[in-house]
Order: structure tokens, then sequence, then C-alpha cells
């Protein structure tokens, strides 16, 4: 693996890279700020000629197959005014003129927060959002054993680039097939197993009049995406990618939408520990806490074996194993003999990804599309020792 950082402070991001080193197992390269401004000038430079309906990607970014890019560049602005954007332009711009994997922008949400909404990075253009107290952390380039703050939507990095070419022949392979009918998913049968709301499906712009929408479409001339907002001036560029360009940004597309709109909710389709919650008589040795820890993680190695036949093909489409929820709700049968009171007073707590005993955690409303939007965390009771920002403090406090 190699990864690229780009930051307007070099002795910042070289610090990240000392850690990251470690972790990656792989190449860090980190760009000073000459070349940082000069990459964001290649990229304007690209993606302003292709407006004209010509198409010519960038080049300075192959090879690279993560970029980790710092929100604030206003740095670059002082020395080189003509050559600045934010981290989310750039994003942005990366995954339009190059054919980068994951694009992790840093410190658009603050430096180490929480975000109790769980709805705020919906429409970022980066594919995951992190702080600069994060960037480094263990459980962000990890799978399972997670200890301390590591919220539950972060992904494993070392997966992802993996992930990301995989869906992308994926996207590739469909591109002029319907988004929903490839997915399985049903938009007009409120009592199917496999039904969405519109409310989900307006993110990609799709609606009842439009419910035919293909991969190649929900890129081109789709005015009503919402999670990957392409810029009206970038119309023409976009009419006239190639289409390995064009899947290569449905597929960016469709992982903001799965990962941050319709796994969130947890209805439709939702993870091991989530829905063990709502079956708990799938797990085996139930009353053992230990078995619940074993369902903490992004592999598959402890999946309950009644959730097997239920798992959403191909596994690229999402960062972890996941299950058709409803289809497993109705087929499962509550067990005669089954006791609650056997069961631990657990809750499976989104800033830890672990379950945590009920009286050491704290549930919040979150904003997610769902019937059931209660959340659980676990954090400080009174010591004031949390470095972590839960944001917004009132959801704490309902």
């Amino acid at each position: 693996m190699r990864v690229l950082i780009l930051d307007d402070e070099t002795p910042r991001a070289t610090v990240w890279k000392k850690s990251l080193d470690a972790l990656v197992g792989g190449e860090v390269v980190v760009y000073d700020a000459g070349q940082v401004s000069n990459l964001i000038g290649e990229l304007h430079r690209a993606r302003f000629n292709s407006r004209n309906g010509d198409y010519k990607p960038a080049s300075s970014l192959e090879g690279y197959d993560l970029i980790i890019v710092d929100y604030d560049l206003l740095g670059l602005e002082m020395e080189r005014p003509a050559a600045w954007a934010t981290g989310a332009e750039l994003a942005y711009s990366i995954r339009l003129m190059s054919t980068v994997g994951p694009i992790v922008v840093v410190n658009q949400f603050g430096t180490n927060a929480f975000d109790l909404t769980m709805r705020r990075g919906i429409s970022s253009y980066a594919d995951l959002d992190v702080g600069s107290a994060q960037i480094t952390a263990s459980g962000l380039w990890s799978s399972d054993g997670f200890a301390g703050f590591r919220p539950w939507h972060w992904p494993n990095l070392h997966e992802e680039v993996t992930r990301f070419e995989n869906l992308n022949a994926f996207v590739l392979k469909h591109l002029d097939s319907p988004v929903l009918s490839v997915l399985n998913f049903e938009l007009e049968d409120s009592d199917a197993w496999n039904f969405i709301s519109y409310e989900m499906v307006s993110f990609l712009g799709v609606g009842q009049q439009k419910k035919e929408t293909t991969f190649r479409e929900m890129v081109k001339g789709n005015a009503g995406l919402r999670v990957f907002n392409i810029l009206e001036k970038d119309e023409k560029l976009i009419s006239s990618l190639p289409d390995e360009q064009a899947a290569r940004i449905a597929a960016a597309i469709l992982i903001h939408w799965l990962e941050k709109v319709v796994l969130p909710s947890q209805e439709v389709i939702a993870d091991v520990p989530h829905l063990s919650m709502q079956l708990p008589w799938i797990v085996e040795d139930f009353s053992n806490p230990q078995a619940w820890a074993d369902l903490c993680s992004l592999g598959d190695a402890h999946i309950p074996k009644f959730l097997i036949p239920y798992k959403v093909e191909p596994e690229c489409l999402f960062s972890r194993p996941t299950f058709w929820a409803e289809r497993a709700r109705r087929d499962s049968q509550f067990p005669d003999k089954f006791e609650f009171s056997k069961l631990p007073n657990i809750q499976f707590c989104e800033d830890v990804s672990r379950f945590v005993p009920e009286d050491q955690a704290s549930s919040f409303p979150s904003d997610v599309i769902a019937f059931d939007k209660k959340r659980w965390v676990e954090i400080p009771k009174s010591s004031g020792t949390s470095t972590v920002n839960y944001e917004p403090q009132s959801y704490l406090l309902m």
C-alpha cells in the first residue's frame, strides 16, 4: 500500500508519517507545501480543461492507493494564492480527475469529535472524515481487538483499498444497469423484506419517477445527487468520462450512500452487533459476555451461524459483514425456552465499537433514518478526563 499525505504543515504531516509507518505496513509519502500546491494546480488545470468535454485526468497521483488530506490548507494561500483549496474541495477534484482509492479528509469536523447526529459527514466529499487526533489511531487500521475510543463507522483502512477496487469492478460490470435492481432493493412494496424508503434513495437522486436510474446515470446528469454533489460547471466534464472513470466515481458515490445513509439505520440491512442485539437468541452462549465481545469485528470469524444465509453480496458493498436484516427477523423463530434474564445487561456503543455494561453507557437519539434512532456511547460520567468532543452535547441530555 502506498499512502500519500497532503498538508500545508509539513512538520505535522511528518509526525503522522512516523506513526503511520508502523500501522500501514507499506510506503507513506509526505508532500511538502510546494508539492501540495503544485498538485492542486495540476488538478485545477486538468479539471478546468476537461470542462470543454475532452476529459484528460491528472497523472501525478498514479501509483498511490490512499490519500490523506488536511481540510485546512490555508497556509498554501499565503504563499501561492493561485493554487489553494480546502481539503474537501481537493478530495472532490482528486475523485474526478484521478484513479486513487479511498480519500480521507482530516479535521473537517474537528480534531477529535464524535458526531452524535450520525449524519454530519453524509454530504462530505471525503470517503472518511477523521480528526488529527484520530488519523494515527490503531483502530482505524485494524478489524478487531478495539480498545478506547474507536467509532464503529470507521472501516479498516488496510482493507478499504482492495474493497474500493473490487467495488469499482462490480460497478463497471453493471454500469448501465439500474442501481436499485442490481443491489436487490425494493422501492414500491413496503411489505417486502428488501424494501427501502424513498427518503433513503433520495440521497442518490432517485425517486418514484427515476427508480430505474443506472450507475452511469447516477453520475451523469443527476442533479438530485446529495451524497456527492457534482457541481454544475463540471457537467460537461462528467458527460465525457470514459467508462472506467465513470465507474470509479459511481463506486465512491455508492460507498458514501451505503455506509453513511443505509447501514446506520440498521433496518433493511444491518451488521452483526446491531442485528444480534435485535435477535439475541441467535448468539451461541448468549449469557457469556465474551460471546458478545467476539461479535465486535469487521471480519467474519464470529458471525452467528443463523445469519450466514442472509449475508449481503458482494462483500465489497460494505466495510464489514452485513445482512438482509428484515428478512432475517422474519425468518427467525423465538425459542420457547429462551430466557431474557440470562442476557448480560449490555449495550453496543457506537464510539468504542464494543459492548459495554449498560450502567457505563449513555443513550442518545441520533438522526439516522430509522424508526428506532436510539443509540449508545460510552463516555466518562464525571471524571472529565475524556479528550473526545461529543457533539452536539444536548443529545446526551435528552
